[in-house]
């Protein structure tokens, strides 16, 4: 079968050229008069909202509780001054996505971690904002200095990552293949997203440990957690230990992009700042060196303290016993219990017990951490030698 041609030979021809000319431009106005209006409803806030995005019913939804409600979606999600050919690739693109929605093929939640907050520059909030003349109305114990961070260039949305989308509800929708209902996202103006950039270890990008840079003096700063009844000594420690298997202790801040000059608006922008999930909460107040210094011995205990906490309980056993009670229960129960095989017995003196130890798994089980010599000594002289090994 012949393939139909597309010839442009009604151009070529001096006869036929006027008509073709007079047909092309009706083809291109017709085009033109389907096309301007589709691109603006398609553009309209009520479109976005009520007719094409349902896969974004709990965005749209969080849209319409926030103080960005009358604004039209494209003010924010439209690059500032795009040219005619962005606003089509960025149609195109959504085009793409209908895809998508019709095949049931995306997950939720949208923008989990907030990817669009991150990456928009501070020109898409100052269309409509003007910083210096604005009344900032921090909340009771707040005093943010904007400034410092605009001079920093962090964008707006670092922090104000909700601004246009309230999530003060409960979500709906359920992701169409794990069949989980949708969840809210990350605030980032909640005081533990601060931590992805601040710490207490006073990086170059993001100092912290200076609290009332952010806080009035009247502001309390103590947890209730921390007062309450049994937080200190045991509860501080399970709370600790609990956080550090949730969330390792982070000494670095936001990774800033080191091709980037601190001259460059967008110097944070898709950054790979942790998550707030990824944000130990025991580092937002306190230095690696805070538990260290209390405790005398490394904390959390590094993956190496096996090989050398010993000197650390022979030096100073106290240290120990603060929270794992007497060498006879904590030190024993490993050493000669686990360590060797065997049922260590807490109430009864390892001494009395040895016997039957080395009796039932041989004194090759002792020579892994004792010299030959060590025994000898212990039962000659009814002490074991200076040293224990």
């Amino acid at each position: 079968m012949a393939r139909a041609k597309i010839s442009m030979g009604g151009f070529l021809d001096p006869v036929r050229r006027p008509r073709w000319i007079v047909w092309t431009l009706v083809a291109v106005l017709v085009f033109a008069a389907f096309m301007i209006p589709v691109l603006g409803i398609t553009s309209s806030r009520w479109f976005c909202a009520e007719s094409c995005h349902k896969v974004q019913d709990d965005t749209i939804t969080a849209y319409q509780h926030s103080s960005h409600s009358e604004i039209s979606c494209m003010a924010c999600h439209m690059p500032v001054n795009a040219n005619p050919l962005i606003f089509l690739l960025h149609k195109a693109e959504a085009l793409g996505e209908l895809a998508q929605t019709v095949t049931n093929n995306y997950d939720l939640p949208l923008n989990k971690e907030s990817e669009v907050a991150l990456t928009m520059s501070s020109a898409q909030c100052n269309q409509c904002h003007n910083e210096s003349k604005r009344n900032i109305t921090p909340d009771p114990g707040l005093k943010i200095n904007h400034d410092i961070h605009a001079q920093n260039n962090v964008q707006c949305t670092i922090c104000h990552n909700r601004i246009a989308h309230n999530e003060d509800f409960t979500p709906t929708l359920v992701d169409p293949k794990t069949k989980e209902p949708n969840t809210k996202h990350a605030n980032f103006m909640e005081m533990k997203a601060c931590f992805r950039c601040h710490t207490q270890e006073n990086t170059k990008d993001a100092p912290g440990g200076q609290c009332f840079l952010c806080h009035t003096l009247e502001f309390k700063l103590i947890p209730a957690s921390h007062e309450a009844t049994g937080f200190f000594p045991k509860g501080h420690g399970t709370m600790a230990l609990a956080e550090e298997k949730r969330a390792p202790w982070m000494n670095a801040t936001a990774t800033v992009d080191a091709a980037k000059s601190a001259d460059d608006p967008n110097r944070f922008a898709g950054t790979n700042l942790p998550t707030m999930d990824e944000v130990n909460l025991c580092s937002s107040c306190h230095s690696k060196a805070f538990c260290t210094d209390c405790h005398g011995v490394p904390m959390p205990h590094p993956k190496t303290f096996v090989k050398t906490h010993g000197q650390y309980g022979r030096a100073n056993p106290g240290v120990c016993e603060k929270c794992h009670g007497t060498a006879a229960t904590f030190c024993d129960a490993c050493h000669h219990g686990q360590s060797l095989g065997y049922k260590y017995d807490p109430s009864i003196p390892w001494k009395a017990q040895h016997p039957t130890a080395v009796a039932k798994t041989g004194s090759a089980a002792c020579l892994k951490c004792h010299n030959p010599t060590y025994c000898a000594v212990c039962h000659v002289t009814g002490k074991p030698p200076a040293n224990t090994n």
